[in-house]
C-alpha cells in the first residue's frame, strides 16, 4: 500500500523519471520517494522502433523495475488529476502529498492534419505496451507498409519493415532523410542505403491524404501519384506532453514545454521538469531547441535529482547539444553539435574538414567497414562546432567521443596532437585516424585560405 506522504514524487516513468528517483534517492537517502506512473510497466524508448522485428515482442523492450525497487523507491501505477496545494490528486488512489515534485511526463506523437489520418490500420509511434503489441500484429499481417516521415524513428522503423519482409515507401516532405538531424549529403547517404535495400524513397513530397472506406488502402501524395497500402505508419514527430503541468499552473510553451531554469526548476520552485516535457536552449544559439533524446534527459534527471532540496551540484545545465546515431541496414549514422545547414542558417564562419577510411587496419580485416567523418570548425576561434559520421558499429561511441570535444571546447590544434588509443582489430589506422585527418583538411583549407600568416 502506498503511502500518502512523500519527500519526493517523481510524474513519470521513463529515463528522465528513473534517473530522477534514483539521483534523488542516491543525494538524499534519508528522503521518502515514489515514482507515479500511468502504465503498468515502462518501455525503453530507443528501442520501440526494433520490437517490430528483431525482438521477439514488446515485452523484450521493458524498462526493469528492479533499480528502483531496490532503492526503496516506491512505484505507484496511477494518473495525477491535478493538485491542491502541495497535495496530488489521484485519479485512483486518492490524494499523495510532497515536498519536492519532478515532472517526467514525456511527449506524445504530433498529429499531422493529413486527412483519413484517424482511418483504421493508421499507427503512430507511441510508447505505450497495449498499442504497439496491437501496431506488432499489424505489421505481421501487413504486406505493404507505408511510413511518413524520414526523421530517425521513422528511418529506424523502415529499417525493421523491410527485414520483416514487407513492401516499403518512406515519404519525407522536406528535400532529404534525417533533414533536422544531418547534412543532406548524409541524408542521401540513408536514402542510397534505403533504396538497396528495396525500399522506394520519396523526398521532397507531401502527403495529400490517407485514403480508405474505414480501413486505409493507401496514400495520396501531393502529385496525384496514389501508393497501396494495408498499413500506414506516421512518424511527424513528437511535442513534450504539457498536459499535467497546466493543470498545475505551471509555465510552460506549447512547442517547447515546461519552462525551466539552469537547474530545472520551474516557474514553481518546488517543482523540477525533466527529460521530453521541459523546454531546452541550445548549447550554441541558447534559443529554444526541439531535440528530445533519452541521454539528454537522463542528464537532465540527474542533475534535478541531486539538487531537490540544496544545491549539491553547482552548474550550470550548458543547454542541449545534440549527439544522434542510429543503423540503417549495415550502415551507422551520427551526428554531434551543429551541422553545415545550420551554421550557413545561423550566420556562423566556419571551415569544414573531411576523412574518408575503413575502421580497421590493413581493411581487408574481417568486419572492416568504410567511414566518413565530417567535421565543422569555427574559423577565428578554431573550435569544433559539430561532427557528422558515416560507417560501421564504432560511430556510436565516435559520437560519444564528438560530444566530449564539442562540450570541452576542443580546437582544431588540440585534436591534431591528440594521443589516441588503436589496434587493428577495433580501430582504423593511426596514419589515417579519420577525426584527426578530417581535422587536418580543416587546418590545411584555413591556411590555404590565408588565415595562417603570422
Amino acid at each position: 500500500m502506498a503511502k500518502r506522504r512523500y519527500d519526493v514524487v517523481v510524474v513519470g516513468g521513463g529515463p528522465a523519471g528513473v534517473t530522477a528517483a534514483l539521483s534523488a534517492q542516491n543525494t538524499y537517502p534519508e528522503k521518502s520517494i515514489a515514482l507515479i506512473r500511468r502504465e503498468e510497466v515502462a518501455l525503453i524508448p530507443c528501442g520501440i522502433p526494433y520490437v517490430l522485428h528483431t525482438l521477439a515482442g514488446v515485452d523484450d523492450d521493458i524498462m526493469p523495475d528492479q533499480p528502483l525497487k531496490s532503492k526503496g523507491i516506491d512505484i505507484i501505477v496511477d494518473t495525477v488529476e491535478g493538485r491542491d496545494g502541495d497535495v496530488l490528486l489521484m485519479e485512483r488512489s486518492g490524494k499523495i502529498s510532497f515536498d519536492r515534485l519532478v515532472l517526467a511526463t514525456g511527449s506524445v506523437p504530433f498529429v499531422p492534419p493529413i486527412p483519413g489520418i484517424d482511418l483504421d490500420g493508421v499507427y503512430f509511434v507511441r510508447k505505450q505496451r497495449p498499442y504497439l503489441e496491437k501496431l506488432k500484429d499489424a505489421v505481421s499481417e501487413a504486406r505493404k507498409v507505408v511510413v511518413i516521415g524520414g526523421g530517425f524513428i521513422g528511418v529506424e522503423v523502415v529499417d525493421e519493415l523491410v527485414k520483416a519482409g514487407k513492401q516499403v515507401t518512406l515519404i519525407e516532405k522536406l528535400p532529404h532523410l534525417l533533414p533536422l538531424a544531418m547534412d543532406p549529403e548524409f541524408g542521401d547517404m540513408v536514402q542510397e542505403e534505403l533504396k538497396g535495400m528495396g525500399v522506394e524513397v520519396r523526398v521532397g513530397e507531401s502527403v495529400k491524404e490517407i485514403t480508405g472506406n474505414g480501413k486505409v488502402d493507401g496514400v495520396l501524395v501531393e502529385d496525384g501519384t496514389r501508393i497501396p497500402a494495408d498499413l500506414v505508419i506516421v512518424s511527424a514527430g513528437y511535442r513534450p506532453n504539457i498536459e499535467l503541468a497546466r493543470k498545475l499552473g505551471l509555465e510552460y510553451d506549447e512547442r517547447y514545454g515546461v519552462i525551466v531554469d539552469e537547474y530545472l526548476r520551474t516557474s514553481d520552485r518546488r517543482m523540477f521538469a525533466v527529460g521530453d516535457c521541459a523546454a531546452k536552449k541550445h548549447f550554441f544559439t541558447g534559443e529554444f531547441s526541439k531535440i528530445m533524446l533519452a541521454s539528454t534527459a537522463m542528464a537532465e534527471g540527474r542533475l534535478a535529482g541531486s539538487n531537490l532540496f540544496s544545491i549539491k551540484v553547482v552548474r550550470k545545465y550548458p543547454g542541449v547539444l545534440g549527439s544522434f546515431s542510429t543503423k540503417v541496414g549495415e550502415v551507422a549514422f551520427g551526428v554531434s553539435g551543429i551541422t553545415e545547414t545550420a551554421a550557413r542558417d545561423l550566420g556562423i564562419d566556419y571551415i569544414v574538414g573531411t576523412a574518408e577510411t575503413v575502421d580497421r587496419h590493413p581493411g581487408r580485416l574481417p568486419g572492416a567497414s568504410k567511414v566518413y567523418v565530417k567535421l565543422l570548425f569555427a574559423r577565428y576561434s578554431h573550435v569544433l562546432l559539430g561532427a557528422q559520421v558515416r560507417g560501421g558499429d564504432s560511430v556510436g561511441e565516435m559520437v560519444n567521443m564528438f560530444a566530449t570535444m564539442i562540450l570541452g571546447k576542443m580546437t582544431d590544434m588540440d585534436i591534431d596532437v591528440l594521443q589516441i588509443g588503436t589496434h587493428p582489430l577495433l580501430t582504423p589506422s593511426p596514419i589515417v585516424y579519420p577525426v584527426i585527418n578530417a581535422t587536418v583538411s580543416a587546418i590545411l583549407k584555413w591556411y590555404n585560405q590565408g588565415k595562417g600568416s603570422g
